[in-house]
């Protein structure tokens, strides 16, 4: 009887533990995504605006920001497509600033400026939408 019981446990105990290891160890998280745009004050995309994404932290020596398949240090620029947007792949969940500019031209006589958040989280893709203008000031 001593030799039932123990199998039935023994039996339960590998069921429970196989049940934990394919519930909790099947999924890797998808890293996190985002996609930034850059609009001017009518909404409409504006191509060719600089865009600089920056750790949260961004004053220290050491701050990175980790890429899908790169790390860069403290921030990364790149400019805007004809359709105003930019689209990222980070490697890790966190909470980053961007910060958007655009030059002076013959119809904006001024530097246009927007400023943003982007908060990553595995499984999801960031989409934020910046408005820039002549009023904002980077601090």
């Amino acid at each position: 009887m001593d030799m039932k019981k123990n199998v039935v446990i023994f039996l339960a105990l590998a069921i429970t533990l196989g049940a934990m290891i394919l519930i909790g160890g099947c999924r890797k998280p998808v890293a996190p995504k985002a996609i930034v745009r850059i609009v001017d004050t009518d909404k409409q995309p504006v191509e060719n605006a600089m865009v600089i994404i920056k750790a949260n932290n961004s004053d220290s020596a050491h701050t990175v920001v980790y890429f899908k398949d790169e790390t860069k240090s403290v921030a990364d620029t790149q400019y805007t497509t004809s359709s105003g947007v930019l689209e990222y792949e980070f490697k890790y969940e966190s909470i980053l600033k961007v910060e958007a500019t655009k030059a002076a031209d013959r119809t904006h006589p001024f530097i246009r400026r927007g400023m943003g958040v982007l908060v990553l989280e595995n499984n999801k893709t960031a989409d934020v939408t910046i408005e820039i203008n002549e009023q904002t000031v980077f601090n």
